[in-house]
């Protein structure tokens, strides 16, 4: 394309010098008036010098249309290289887009045309966008699930959780506080905006938060999640720091209240990568 941009100011310029040499030559053989400017309403002009190879006005004209040639040349080559991109740019994305490709910029078609391979491993890119629980951890045993759905696997957590002495009941109590009060995923009514969704409730948030929250829906549904997320109200809720990667970790610091409301004492809720977390621990719940 730029080539053939840089052929077509050449070409434009040999004609220009063409066209004026010929101009020339009629006005010094006085085919023309002299001074005229304008072939079509040619006028003499009356302070003309005639055209003569002893007269400087004639090398002054050749230079002028020298000039003028070289002068298209090189406005044209330079300047026609951006629209020689951006034509390339629009077809190569245009061609993209037949094969399923969409390129939302012209720049990117550059570097997408030339990629062999794409790989990515973000979720939602080449996948529904949705987490499930499959397997957990606790009281040294683990369990996995073999359904597709975690359902019953949250259902068998909730029953298999054992009593442990530090103020709650069971383990469960302990792994609900820290998901769903540590959590930035949100249960929401569903208005209908979806309607391939004809459940009361839904989730929407980070899509790794929102698989935790469903773990526990699974056992005990949206409404006891919900009341469980109330029960920490504003004014026991003493610090928030959220996630972020340099710290692959977020925490929250809560004034811990017993199931009959009793002030009890401050706890800590931290949750994140396994390789931050366990340079912080010194006991586990066994």
């Amino acid at each position: 394309m730029a080539n053939k941009i840089g052929n077509l100011g050449i070409a434009v310029a040999v004609l220009t010098l063409v066209a004026m040499c010929v101009r020339l030559a009629l006005e010094m053989f006085e085919y023309m008036p002299c001074g005229c400017a304008n072939v079509l309403t040619c006028e003499e002009d009356p302070k003309c010098v005639p055209l003569s190879f002893g007269e400087r006005r004639l090398w002054n004209e050749v230079l002028n249309t020298v000039i003028i040639a070289i002068t298209v040349i090189v406005v044209a080559i330079p300047e026609g290289l951006p629209l020689a991109v951006t034509i390339s740019l629009s077809f190569s994305s245009a061609k993209m887009r037949k094969m399923n490709n969409l390129v939302r910029k012209l720049a990117s078609s550059e570097t997408m045309g030339g990629a062999t391979h794409i790989c990515s491993d973000k979720t939602g890119t080449l996948t529904l966008n949705k987490m499930t629980v499959m397997s957990y951890m606790t009281m040294e045993n683990a369990h996995v699930s073999q359904e597709s759905v975690g359902n019953t696997l949250a259902k068998a957590c909730k029953a298999s959780t054992q009593e442990v002495g530090v103020n709650y009941s069971t383990v469960w109590d302990l792994l609900a506080e820290g998901v769903l009060w540590n959590s930035s995923a949100r249960i929401e009514k569903n208005n209908g905006a979806n309607k391939l969704i004809t459940d009361e409730y839904v989730l929407n948030g980070n899509v790794t938060e929102m698989g935790l929250i469903k773990f526990f829906t699974g056992a005990i549904g949206f409404e006891a999640c919900i009341s469980e997320r109330q029960r920490l109200t504003a004014d026991n809720t003493l610090c928030v720091i959220s996630f972020s990667s340099s710290r692959k970790r977020a925490s929250i610091v809560v004034r811990n209240l017993d199931k009959e409301g009793t002030d009890e004492e401050v706890r800590f809720y931290c949750k994140g990568a396994p390789d931050m977390l366990f340079d912080y621990t010194s006991r586990a719940i066994a």
